[in-house]
């Protein structure tokens, strides 16, 4: 065989691994996504039990650069704090291993390779099922047979190399003595390898491959602990774009390998000899069993100081920090998910509404309020709550419209859509808030009097608009998707019956003579406005229910 087909085999061999890598990771974001995001939440109380959770995230995603951007993503949106995000990232070392062991263990004893055909031939049957999540998983088994066979060619197409001259020449270069010199070279190779392939997984299982046609086992391991630097490049690419905490993580993940790989250096021979008596002389199972050593007493010896340095990273650097970051997408190795991302445009949105009810709140202070200095200072306070609700609903709808690009399924599709008319109707009622202000501005210029009566129902009106913004923020805050309409409807329906009231209300206190009619204008400006608002706080929790 040439050596230009050989090498283009072996990258082949790699780049069928690497896709199997992103189908397979993509199949469980999708089917999994929130509840993986849930998961994470519960779980990482203490280091302890973040660490366990960033280990069996990584296991299900099957990549730990998928997970560390993840969680700085999640960071980002402030969905996890430092400490939880630090401890994921402790377990996300760790959970790299598990794949290995699936692929190179399992393998060493079993053809695994053998499953891969009636694995797809399997999964391929639910790609034809109308459930979704059918289909999502069929995609994870495919992308997991897609690995299996690319490890197969890999082991086929690379050549024997002790048959090789080069190899010699290798040999007696390289491997009757490790100098820190030769050492630090192979390290540099896994950081260099593992940049380029932006995974771990698959620079280790061709480093086995390598030790399995004759490479130096010890030269393997310095390349594994490259690789372990290596791997935090796409954590530390993908923070550029994000807030400073989502940075921190990213840094604390690259000096935490770091420091492991500082200890290990000197210690690999001392490893090597420790697990051929204990596991096994067998190459490749001796590197992964290495690998998985490094990452477990790495994460051991930092795991009881993890709350320190969170604690002391989040006065240092987010105390005095005045980092108000938009939100902002952060790219995902081997094709994100728009799934992914809604959730945390979800939390956006919670905000946006809280911001909405402290906008009605001080709406409903300039009803009895009669002192000018007070009301001047609600007007300025309403003004700059709506000027901040802009910035965010613009920024939501940019991060929205950048998930467009990702690939998504209808639902995904439905429920970006419903977000945007969320936004678009809390910005409605943003301006609404602004007029009604102005109203009772020029109320107030002009001497305008209402009667007591007149000011019972416009603050009975203002009452069911905040139980109806409180309701909408519940609705939102609904991890389960079960939006109860019910309420929503039953409140709509109390702003119209007292909308009415408030009109026959007014036409009486015409008749009566007991209003001018430039009050009576501006009191009808005001019930109009918030019937407004009580629709369009409606039409929000509609489309959520949708």
């Amino acid at each position: 065989m040439s050596t230009v087909l050989l090498i283009l085999n072996v990258l082949g061999s790699v780049s069928l691994f690497l896709y199997g890598m992103k189908v397979m990771s993509e199949g469980v974001q999708r089917s999994a996504g929130g509840q993986l995001q849930m998961f994470l939440n519960k779980m990482t109380r203490n280091p302890y039990s973040g660490a366990f959770a960033g280990t069996l995230f990584t296991g299900a995603l099957q990549s730990s650069s998928i997970v560390s951007v993840l969680t700085l993503s999640f960071v980002n949106a402030g969905l996890l704090n430092l400490r939880r995000a630090f401890s994921v990232i402790v377990g996300a070392n760790i959970g790299t291993v598990i794949k290995l062991w699936l692929i190179i263990g399992l393998g060493s004893v079993w053809h695994i390779e053998s499953l891969a055909l009636p694995m797809i031939a399997v999964a391929v049957t639910f790609l034809f099922f109308r459930n979704q999540k059918a289909k999502e998983w069929a995609n994870f088994f495919i992308g997991l047979a897609l690995i299996f066979v690319g490890f197969y060619f890999l082991n086929q197409f690379f050549p024997d190399f002790s048959n090789q001259e080069f190899f010699n020449q290798y040999i007696q270069k390289y491997g009757s003595s490790n100098t820190y010199t030769s050492s630090l070279l192979f390290v540099l190779i896994g950081i260099l390898i593992t940049f380029l392939f932006h995974s771990s997984s698959a620079f280790i299982v061709l480093a086995a491959v390598l030790v399995s046609k004759g490479m130096n086992v010890e030269h393997a391991a310095m390349m594994v602990l490259g690789a372990n630097i290596g791997t935090t490049s796409a954590a530390l690419i993908a923070s550029i774009v994000g807030n400073r905490a989502s940075k921190i993580v990213a840094w604390f993940h690259f000096f935490l390998n770091l420091a492991g790989v500082v200890l290990f250096f000197f210690l690999v021979p001392v490893s090597l000899n420790w697990l051929k008596e204990n596991v096994s002389s067998d190459g490749e199972i001796l590197l992964v069993s290495f690998h998985t050593l490094f990452n477990i007493v790495s994460a051991l010896l930092i795991l009881p100081f993890l709350n320190s340095i969170a604690d002391w990273a989040e006065a240092k650097y987010l105390d005095q920090s005045k980092d108000q970051s938009s939100l902002k997408l952060i790219a995902r190795p081997f094709g994100p998910t728009a799934k992914m991302y809604v959730y945390e445009a979800n939390r956006e949105i919670v905000k946006f509404a809280g911001i909405t009810r402290q906008i009605i709140t001080n709406l409903g202070r300039m009803i009895s309020e009669s002192d000018e200095e007070k009301l001047k200072e609600l007007r300025k306070r309403i003004f700059t709550l709506e000027k901040e609700s802009d910035e965010l609903e613009k920024s939501i709808l940019d991060y929205l419209n950048s998930i467009y690009n990702f690939e998504m399924s209808g639902e995904v599709a439905l429920n970006i859509h419903r977000l945007i008319e969320i936004c678009h109707h809390l910005e409605n009622i943003g301006d609404l808030a602004l007029k009604i202000a102005s109203i009772h501005r020029e109320r107030r210029k002009n001497n305008s009097f209402i009667t007591p009566r007149l000011r019972e129902l416009l603050q009975d009106l203002q009452d069911s608009l905040s139980l109806a913004t409180t309701n909408l923020v519940q609705n939102l805050n609904e991890t389960q998707g079960k939006v109860d309409l019910l309420e929503a409807r039953q409140i709509e329906k109390s702003i119209d019956k007292k909308f009415d009231k408030a009109e026959d209300a007014l036409l009486k206190a015409i008749e009566s003579e007991k209003l001018s009619a430039r009050s009576a204008l501006y009191y009808t400006e005001l019930i109009q406005n918030y019937e407004l608002i009580g629709d369009h706080l409606y039409q929000a929790n509609k489309a959520l229910g949708k």
